[in-house]
C-alpha cells in the first residue's frame, strides 16, 4: 500500500476510535474533580475556579504559571481515589482542556495526565503528555491497572509545572469499565488537525502550484559529431540534487566525535538532505567555547566547509539572540555596570568576526532570532540597533541572504498578535534600510496541528513582503506517530507548493541528537519512524524525476521534471554520452553531441 493510502487509513481508524461511545461504567471519583481543587496563589502559580459557558460542565479549574518551572509536578492538581482499584481493571480518564502559552514555540499550554500511587514510590499506571490550544478539546485516555490498590491509595493528577502559561481543565471523569471491555473498543484521543481529510480543499491547489512552480521543461537535442540530428536516441534525465533545500540541523560535537557508533548519524546527515545547518555551534556562547571544549571555532568551520564543498546549502544560526542569557559570559558580566554601554559595539564586532570567519562555508545567516520574546538589548539601546546588526552583517557578507527568525507564526492564525508583532518588526527593519532578504519561520509543533490551509494564508500574508521564506526549525513533539507522519507529509507538501518558500529545515532527525526526541525521524537504534517514511516518500519518490525517452526525427525530446541538477545520459548507435544540466523554472534547452 502506498504511504498516502496507509496514512489515510490510519487517520480514519483514529477518528473512529475517538468517536466510540463509552459502555456502562462506574465513576471512581467521590466528588466533582474541579470542586476538589483549592484556589491559591504562590510565587509560582495561581489556581482558581472559573465559570464555563457553552460546555456540558459549568466550572473549570484554571492554573496560571507565574514563572517557569523545571518539572511538571511542581504544579499539581490531584484528587485521591476513594475506590479500590484491582489489577487488570479497565480504567478510563476523560477531561476537557484549553490553554495558551505565549512564550512556547507552539503557543500551546502543556499538561501531563497521570494516575499514580499517592505515596512513595509514586508508581504510575497512566502517564501521558498533552497540549491544549485556545479552544476546548476533549481528551480520552483508556488504560489497564497493573496493580491492586486499596481505597485512598491512588490519585488522579494533572502536572502543569511548565513554562509561563494558562490552562483550564473541566469535565473530568475517572471511570471503571465492565469486565471484558477491550481497550481498542474505547475512545482514545488521537492527534488530528483540520485539513487532514483526503479530499481537503487545500490539496488540489497545492498540487497545481507544485506543478507550476517546482517543475520545468528540460529540452534535449542530440546531434552527431558533425552536428546532424540523431533520431531515436535514448535519453535519460535523472534529478541528482533538488533546487528546493531539504535540510536538518546537525550537532557538530556529535558529527565530529571519534566514535564509530555515530557513523550512521554522519551518513544519514549526508544521505537524507541536500542542505544543512548548525544546531548550536554558531550561537554566540558556544562560538566562544562557553559551552565547553566540544565547541571549537576551528572544528565548526571545518565541518561546515565539508558540507559546503560537497554542494550542500549551509545555514548559519544565529548572529544575535538579543537577551542577556543568550550572550557570552563576558558580556553578561557587563549587565548593570558602567561598561554596559560597550555592548552595542561588542555585538557589531561579533557579527563582523563570525561573518568573516564563515563567509566561505555558510551560504546564509539568521541575523536575529526571536525578537518578540527576546528584546532586552533593544529595550536598553533602542529598537534601531536591529538595523545596525543587519547592516553590519551586509558589510561582511555582501552577497549572502540575511534572515530574521521567530516562532509561533505558522501555528497562529493570520491577524494574531504573533503575526502582527513579526510583521511590524520586519517592516520596521525594511523601512529603516536593513538589508533583510529572508523570513524564517520556526515550526516546533505540538498536539494542536495547524490547518495547512491556514499555514498557506500565513505564507501569503508574509509573502507580500517580497522576501524569501523558509521553515528553519521543524519538529512535531507528540506521541501519536501516525499523526506525526501525516502532518509531516501535509506540512511539507504545503510548503513545497508556495513559490516564495525556498527551503525546509528539521531541528534534528535522530533521537540520539534531538532536543525533543519524540520529534525525531529515527529512533535511537536507527529504526525509521513513520514520519521518516513520509519524508522519504516525498523527497525521494514523489518529488523525484528519473525519466527515459527517445528523440524524434529532429533529434529532440523533452522531459518535464522537478527543478534542480540533472545527470543526462544519451545512447545511440553504440555511442554514449553523460552530461550535467541544471533545470531552471524558466526551462532549460541543451544540445548533447555524441562523440
Amino acid at each position: 500500500m502506498k504511504l498516502a493510502g496507509l496514512l489515510m487509513t490510519v487517520s480514519l481508524v483514529a477518528a473512529a476510535a475517538q468517536d466510540k461511545p463509552l459502555p456502562p461504567h462506574e465513576s471512581l471519583l467521590a466528588a466533582d474533580y474541579v470542586g476538589g481543587q483549592k484556589p491559591s496563589v504562590t510565587e509560582k502559580a495561581k489556581i482558581e475556579i472559573v465559570d464555563v459557558t457553552g460546555q456540558a460542565f459549568a466550572k473549570a479549574v484554571k492554573t496560571t504559571n507565574l514563572q517557569p518551572m523545571k518539572a511538571f509536578y511542581e504544579l499539581q492538581l490531584a484528587v485521591v481515589c476513594q475506590q479500590p482499584v484491582a489489577k487488570s481493571d479497565i480504567l478510563h480518564v476523560r477531561f476537557y482542556a484549553r490553554g495558551v502559552a505565549p512564550e512556547d514555540e507552539t503557543g500551546e499550554a502543556r499538561g501531563h495526565i497521570y494516575f499514580q500511587k499517592h505515596s512513595p514510590n509514586w508508581h504510575k499506571m497512566l502517564t501521558s503528555d498533552f497540549r491544549a490550544g485556545t479552544n476546548w478539546k476533549r481528551y480520552d485516555y483508556p488504560f489497564v491497572a497493573r496493580r491492586d490498590h486499596a481505597a485512598g491509595e491512588t490519585a488522579l493528577c494533572f502536572g502543569l509545572g511548565y513554562g509561563k502559561q494558562e490552562m483550564e481543565i473541566g469535565g473530568v471523569q475517572f471511570l471503571r469499565m465492565p469486565k471484558g471491555t477491550k481497550l481498542r473498543d474505547l475512545p482514545r484521543t488521537p492527534v488530528t488537525y483540520p485539513g487532514s481529510a483526503p479530499n481537503a480543499a487545500w490539496r488540489r491547489g497545492a498540487a497545481e502550484r507544485i506543478e507550476q512552480h517546482r517543475k520545468g521543461d528540460l529540452k534535449v537535442t542530440v546531434v552527431d559529431a558533425k552536428g546532424k540530428p540523431v533520431p531515436n536516441a535514448v535519453v535519460q534525465a535523472e534529478l541528482t540534487r533538488h533546487a528546493f533545500q531539504f535540510s536538518s540541523v546537525i550537532s557538530i560535537p556529535r558529527f565530529t566525535a571519534k566514535d564509530p557508533a555515530l557513523d550512521t548519524y554522519r551518513q544519514k546527515a549526508r544521505e537524507l538532505f541536500n542542505a544543512t545547518g548548525n544546531e548550536n555551534a554558531l550561537k554566540w556562547p558556544p562560538w566562544e567555547s562557553n559551552w565547553g571544549g566540544a565547541y571549537q571555532k576551528k572544528t565548526t568551520v571545518a565541518t561546515l566547509r565539508e558540507f559546503h564543498d560537497a554542494g550542500y546549502h549551509v545555514r548559519g544560526h544565529v548572529m544575535v539572540w538579543p537577551n542577556w542569557k543568550h550572550l557570552p559570559r563576558e558580556l553578561q558580566k557587563l549587565k548593570g555596570t558602567p561598561d554596559q554601554s560597550k555592548v552595542p559595539q561588542l555585538v557589531l564586532d561579533h557579527i563582523r568576526e563570525i561573518g568573516a570567519a564563515t563567509r566561505d562555508v555558510v551560504d546564509e545567516w539568521d541575523v536575529i532570532n526571536e525578537t518578540r520574546s527576546n528584546h532586552e538589548l533593544m529595550d536598553l539601546f533602542g529598537r534601531e540597533i536591529m538595523i545596525d546588526w543587519f547592516k553590519a552583517a551586509r558589510e561582511v557578507l555582501p552577497t549572502h541572504d540575511l534572515y530574521i527568525n521567530d516562532y509561533s507564526i505558522l501555528n497562529s492564525p493570520p491577524g494574531s498578535r504573533n503575526h502582527a508583532a513579526y510583521l511590524d518588526t520586519i517592516q520596521f527593519l525594511l523601512k529603516g534600510g536593513a538589508p533583510v532578504t529572508g523570513v524564517g519561520f520556526q515550526a516546533h509543533l505540538g498536539g494542536n496541528l495547524p490547518n495547512p490551509a491556514m499555514v498557506y494564508r500565513t505564507l501569503e500574508e508574509f509573502g507580500k513582503l517580497g522576501l524569501k521564506m523558509r521553515v528553519t526549525e521543524f519538529d512535531i513533539d507528540i506521541d501519536d506517530e501516525d499523526a506525526q507522519a501525516r502532518y509531516t507529509r501535509d506540512f511539507m507538501t504545503l510548503l513545497f507548493s508556495h513559490p516564495s518558500v525556498v527551503g525546509f529545515q528539521m531541528w534534528g532527525f535522530w533521537e540520539g541528537a534531538h532536543w525533543r526526541p519524540k520529534g525525531a525521524m529515527y529512533r535511537r537504534n536507527w529504526e525509521p519512524k513513520p514520519n521518516a517514511e513520509a519524508y522519504r516518500d516525498l523527497v525521494f519518490r514523489q518529488w523525484q524525476t528519473n525519466e527515459k525517452t527517445t528523440t524524434d526525427a529532429n533529434g529532440a525530446c523533452a522531459v518535464r521534471g522537478f527543478l534542480g541538477e540533472y545527470k543526462v545520459s544519451v545512447q545511440a548507435a553504440g555511442k554514449a554520452q553523460v552530461v550535467k544540466a541544471k533545470l531552471a523554472k524558466t526551462g532549460t534547452e541543451m544540445v548533447v553531441r555524441l562523440k
